[in-house]
């Protein structure tokens, strides 16, 4: 069965750590940043936030405690500034270590979205009926990053729990456009399958402004600030409320590095006959009234 959105929640954070001397970190970057003529400045990294994937991966948790879920998948388009640490299966070991995990990266903003796709390919072979998506974004960096700097790019993060039970949206399929093609057609033809009165686009900041309005569908479009998490934030922030009036969601975004874009289409899962596993049931077989639950998405802003 596919998977659903169950719950989830976003973080930003505007604080700043203390850095933390590390001479195996300095020695790893000049050896991978050397052959491409890049000279890593530790006295940069000192000055910047230091809020690193680790930092962001336990907020996440901490905002939305999980156990362990089938799969586990990280995805992120710029780099941490620790070679050494491993935060996949990090989190893997905080969670209970038992899920099947990995990363996903040097896709760009792209990244999400294959992460989707190949939690769809294993729920859909059976071998998965729980994803945990983080999807991370931080800016400090040991070397001058003309894109991160100039776009102002927060250290930001969400967690997307999906299930293969419960009425949230429900992956439906993701789809790339080349740099030739362009974003248009490709938002074009999967618009044109929806109701417009019940679908909503919710596009990144460097989609087209005048290509949005060419769907004829109401659209949100996602605040400068982010890169890889921008949609995703908007996902965890807003899924239930657009719920109320959206079946279909259009996520959709262009990578301002590349010039290459992607959608992905959501659509919620109706919850008739649909019990979680393990839910109480009545003596019909009908499931039980639950309690009251704590709002799924929840989004931090932390400052100095």
């Amino acid at each position: 069965m596919p998977l659903s959105l169950t719950s989830a929640t976003a973080l930003v954070r505007g604080d700043r750590l203390p850095p933390v001397p590390d001479d195996d970190r300095d020695a790893i970057q000049r050896d991978i940043l050397g052959p491409f003529g890049v000279r890593p400045d530790p006295a940069r990294l000192a000055r910047a936030a230091n809020v690193g994937f680790t930092e962001l991966a336990e907020n996440l948790v901490r905002e939305l405690p999980i156990s362990s879920p089938d799969l586990l998948i990280f995805a992120y388009g710029i780099p941490d500034p620790s070679s050494l640490k491993h935060v996949t299966p990090y989190v893997n070991h905080l969670l209970g270590d038992r899920s099947h995990s990995f990363a996903i990266s040097e896709q760009g903003l792209r990244a999400p979205y294959t992460a989707l796709k190949i939690a769809d390919a294993y729920a859909r072979s059976g071998r998965c009926g729980s994803l945990a998506l983080f999807v991370c974004e931080q800016n400090s960096l040991p070397y001058h990053d003309s894109f991160v700097a100039d776009n102002r790019l927060a250290n930001t993060a969400a967690l997307l729990l999906f299930g293969d039970y419960g009425g949230g949206y429900e992956f439906v399929a993701t789809g790339p456009a080349s740099t030739t093609r362009g974003l248009g057609p490709l938002l074009g033809s999967v618009t044109a399958r929806c109701d417009p009165d019940s679908t909503l686009v919710v596009a990144g900041p460097w989609v087209d402004a005048d290509m949005l309005a060419a769907t004829g569908v109401p659209t949100h479009r996602v605040a400068p600030g982010s890169y890889c998490t921008g949609v995703w934030l908007e996902l965890a922030r807003s899924h239930r409320t657009w719920a109320t009036t959206y079946r279909t969601l259009v996520l959709c975004d262009t990578d301002p590095r590349t010039g290459r874009s992607q959608t992905a289409l959501l659509r919620r899962r109706s919850t008739t006959g649909a019990v979680a596993p393990g839910a109480p049931q009545t003596a019909t077989g009908a499931p039980a009234r639950p309690a009251a639950a704590p709002t799924s998405a929840s989004a931090r802003e932390q400052t100095p």
